[in-house]
């Protein structure tokens, strides 16, 4: 059943309430117009969020990258020869552009029909790598951007017990960047104390690439699934429709708010913000424009207004969280979403560490529009303790059916999984 973080009575809007809602947390145990780093610390064993790394590297293009990653490195590809073999493509190593370390590894693809792909695999025998109660993440960077999907396959301990993830990877974005491998798919009953081989792809995609990977790391996971509901562009379905159907449920979602929008035609006014964040919701942001498009500092511009708008409105909590328009951004986009924001969404096609990403600034969410891959990815959250971000738009009307919406709230009211908001994820686990 759905484990309902949030007592309606407690607004999250002052540092006491804040602190009360923490002690409630601790007894507790895809084109659209709105498509929608920081890297943590962490010794594992003390610890789970402090990392074996502390140093700095830099890519080509001058970014530096911090290193303090939360788990533990399981593979900082320094030795390529003796633990992966390449199973499609072209396999090199570099040590001019490595994220961590002394190289990183490059896969340039091979031909497959009209497609292009890369796949590597390492084997783990005679000792399997234990995965129970942990979740993955890699660091990517993108030498020749395409818009590319990053997949990767469990293999525990055979091809009949797998489990599987992708991740896409914005086409202006091409510096390094670190994300967890959320789960996408299972064959099987895996047994993750008992991984016998990981294989890493690339693509497959229409055009030539080049794309450098580098330390995958294995990141202590939650004790409990979460979900959380976006609803962008705050269409008025949101409190007409969407709010009323949540509140019967005693569930919070979040709104990603257009500062611009509000009070225009078929949008949410300021009153109707008032009243949802009065009772559990965030208000948060998000912009009409495409933010690559711009320089770095018109960027960073739009950003910081937004966040004032919400911040001057009464919305402190939900300002501290974006939502990326169109899913698209750039290195400085990156950039500036993790000075600005504790949290910044985009479209991944992927679950996340429900504990605490290992990029807040690049957190994952998949479109709601599907029915089946939804209830899909919010199945393997629950199973695996990962955290699904589903976002919808408009509700009802021209949008998503509203009985679409109920059957995917009626399949999470089935699951041992937790519905959160923005603020009460970051909240609850003590950020």
């Amino acid at each position: 059943m759905i484990r309902r973080i949030l007592d309606p009575t407690i607004h999250m809007k002052h540092p006491s309430n804040r602190r009360e809602f923490i002690a409630t947390i601790g007894s507790i145990g895809v084109t659209s117009l709105a498509g929608c780093s920081s890297i943590f610390g962490g010794d594992e064993e003390s610890n789970p969020f402090i990392s074996d790394n502390g140093s700095n590297s830099s890519d080509s293009n001058g970014t530096t990258n911090t290193l303090d990653a939360p788990g533990q490195s399981i593979d900082k590809f320094n030795d390529i020869s003796s633990k992966w073999e390449i199973k499609y493509g072209k396999l090199t190593t570099t040590n001019q552009d490595a994220f961590q370390g002394d190289q990183s590894v490059v896969l340039k693809p091979k031909k497959n029909g009209k497609k292009t792909v890369a796949k590597i695999s390492r084997t783990y025998y005679p000792e399997a790598l234990d995965l129970s109660g942990h979740d993955l993440s890699l660091a990517v960077k993108v030498n020749k951007p395409d818009g590319i999907k990053v997949a990767a396959e469990i293999i525990a301990p055979a091809q009949s017990s797998m489990l599987t993830t992708t991740r896409h990877i914005p086409a202006e974005l091409d510096g390094w960047v670190r994300f967890d491998l959320g789960y996408t798919g299972k064959r099987g009953e895996p047994v993750l104390d008992n991984v016998s081989e990981v294989n890493i792809q690339i693509g497959p995609t229409e055009k030539p690439f080049e794309v450098l990977i580098d330390d995958l790391r294995r990141v202590p996971s939650a004790n409990t699934g979460k979900v959380m509901f976006q609803f962008d562009d705050g269409h008025v379905s949101v409190h007409e429709t969407v709010y009323p159907l949540f509140k019967e449920r005693d569930l919070s979602g979040s709104v990603a708010v257009i500062p611009s929008a509000v009070g225009g035609d078929d949008r949410i006014t300021e009153q109707m913000m008032r009243e949802m964040d009065q009772n559990g919701w965030d208000m948060i942001g998000h912009a009409s424009e495409l933010l690559p498009d711009h320089s770095p500092e018109e960027q960073k511009r739009i950003l910081q207004q937004t966040k004032q708008y919400l911040d001057v409105k009464g919305f402190k909590d939900g300002a501290e969280h974006f939502v990326v328009p169109y899913h698209r951004m750039n290195d400085a986009t990156l950039e500036h979403m993790d000075e600005l924001f504790e949290t910044s969404y985009l479209q991944g096609g992927s679950p996340n560490n429900a504990n605490r990403p290992s990029n807040p600034a690049f957190i994952s969410r998949v479109n709601g529009e599907s029915i089946r891959g939804t209830r899909r990815i919010i199945n393997m959250a629950a199973e695996f303790n990962q955290l699904a971000v589903v976002y919808f738009h408009e509700i009802g009307g021209d949008g998503l059916p509203v009985n679409a919406l109920k059957k995917i709230l009626d399949h999470v009211d089935d699951k041992e999984i937790d519905v959160v908001t923005p603020s009460q994820f970051v909240d609850s686990n003590g950020w």
